[in-house]
């Protein structure tokens, strides 16, 4: 197994000192699959117990909640994953030392086609913590203009547009995923829609 967290090109986000109640005894990476790796830490509870915690480590991910004209712009892919064609926000992985906002504009670009001329971070959190070390940024992007879109070699994606007002009953009526639903109902919630 290589250094953990891995020297790979994107940005992990490290972990503070575990808290004097639940110290850890030690942190293995036990594999590694070049998009994650997965873990455990064997931790000493509060009782004096001891178990092992297991993880899998993803880099930063940031989804970004883009309108222009009054229509929330989408991107339509199929995920292998779950064996289902999916409608989410653009979205994708945080490169080492780049900003969340830096992060969106690219992936903005690179999936949809456009430049946004202003974002904004609305929230980053943890993500399925009672597994994962994941953590995700959400950003909102407007002042759209149109440039060329760049996909990478495993995209097979399409843009796609929903009226503002149509944007949430639309994605809670098909497959979509938690991260799109999250980062329309941030905006929404911050009167962005």
């Amino acid at each position: 197994m290589s250094d953990y967290p891995p020297e790979d090109g994107r940005r992990h986000e490290s972990l503070p000192v575990p808290h004097p109640d639940w110290p850890v005894i030690e942190s293995v990476p036990e594999y590694e699959t070049g998009w994650f790796v997965g873990g455990y830490d064997l931790v000493e509870q509060p009782d004096g117990s001891r178990k092992r915690y297991y993880w899998a480590e993803l880099p930063t991910a940031v989804v970004v909640t883009a309108v222009t004209d009054d229509q929330v712009l989408f991107v339509e892919q199929y995920r292998p994953t779950i064996r289902h064609e999916q409608l989410e926000l653009p979205a994708g992985v945080v490169e080492a030392g780049e900003s969340f906002t830096a992060a969106a504009q690219r992936e903005l670009e690179e999936e949809t086609g456009f430049h946004a001329s202003s974002l904004s971070l609305m929230q980053e959190v943890w993500v399925a913590t009672g597994l994962l070390r994941h953590k995700r940024a959400y950003v909102f992007a407007e002042g759209l203009e149109p440039t060329e879109q760049d996909l990478d070699d495993n995209e097979f994606l399409t843009p796609r547009s929903v009226p503002v007002d149509e944007a949430i009953p639309t994605v809670r009526s098909r497959p979509t995923n938690e991260a799109t639903l999250q980062g329309l109902t941030l905006a929404d919630e911050d009167g962005l829609l």
